[in-house]
């Protein structure tokens, strides 16, 4: 796959170019865009979001128009394992990797995002949106409008929020990023790795990643919940293409937790059938997600050990 980062003619968008190649997959859209003109652009960094990007697409080799360093090469080549590979435009000379001093929590509109946000300290939240025609970037929330969604797998968490972090990465030294808080509940058997090799591929370019989420029983995700009303305007922000928040699960989710943390046995029994309405019509449920509408209600075990830190106290 070659990559290149370009301006479109109004000097405003900012476009990945890529051509994919004999091994490589095709994507949904031949072109990722994003609306703003990133003023800094590291080469390591650029190299690795398009990595992040194109990571479901990538076969055969990686060939980024500015290159890349030494040292995130082999990073860079571990990210895609067990596919082998190539990193092209290797250059041998040292170069100074940015570093920033700000904590982002990426949103992905998700119940779990919104818990993220209530749970723990940070700068900035930063979400991509297909239904905003303007980027939009103050001193505590970034709105990106882009096509990055376009490039999502939907077979776990971590999957599906990479064209996030792609994003983050492109914006990191214009706005100081050093830390990405993920919103992930679990992971997939398949994503356990890939977190771990998502992990040194950022730590290669001074950004530290985090999941402190991972684990966490919904018993005590609920406590970071808003109210059922408070998270119905918190999604129908974070999805203007729906009519009704009502539609998402994650609404239905965040309303089983809310009955089952009251003692409302009827609303509990009716978010979990409305679960499975959506789930029968092809709404994505995780493993732990499905568990809170088996017959017995019971939560499934996580993937993985609990979180790496503690949430703040909420007053």
């Amino acid at each position: 796959m070659q990559t290149e980062t370009v301006l479109n003619p109004t000097e405003r968008v900012t476009i990945i170019k890529f051509t994919p190649e004999q091994y490589d997959a095709f994507p949904l859209s031949s072109t990722a865009w994003l609306d703003w003109r990133l003023i800094e652009r590291n080469r390591d960094r650029e190299a690795v979001a398009h990595a992040i990007l194109l990571f479901p697409f990538i076969s055969g080799r990686l060939s980024p128009s500015r290159g890349c360093g030494i040292d995130v090469s082999q990073p860079l080549r571990g990210f895609f394992s067990p596919r082998h590979v190539l990193v092209e435009g290797v250059e041998m000379a040292p170069a100074r990797i940015p570093s920033g001093t700000r904590t982002a929590i990426l949103c992905d509109g998700s119940y779990r995002s919104a818990a993220a946000l209530g749970a723990f300290e940070h700068d900035l939240a930063i979400r991509l949106s297909e239904s905003t025609y303007t980027t939009s970037i103050g001193p505590r929330n970034a709105i990106v409008s882009s096509n990055f969604g376009l490039f999502a797998r939907r077979d776990g968490q971590l999957n599906a929020i990479l064209p996030t972090i792609a994003a983050a990465v492109l914006f990191a030294e214009d706005l100081g990023l050093a830390r990405l808080v993920l919103p992930i509940l679990e992971l997939t058997a398949v994503e356990i790795d890939l977190f771990a090799r998502l992990t040194m591929l950022l730590a290669a370019v001074n950004i530290a990643v985090e999941a402190p989420l991972l684990g966490v029983g919904f018993e005590a995700l609920q406590e970071f919940l808003a109210s059922p009303i408070g998270l119905a305007t918190f999604l129908s922000e974070r999805h203007q293409d729906r009519m009704h928040p009502e539609d998402l699960t994650d609404f239905w989710i965040a309303k089983l937790l809310s009955a089952r943390s009251g003692g409302e046995i009827a609303g509990e029994k009716e978010a979990a059938r409305r679960l499975r309405e959506l789930h029968e019509a092809g709404a994505v449920l995780s493993d732990r997600e499905r568990g809170l509408i088996m017959p017995d209600g019971s939560e499934q075990e996580p993937s993985i050990d609990g979180p790496t830190s503690q949430p703040k106290t909420v007053s």
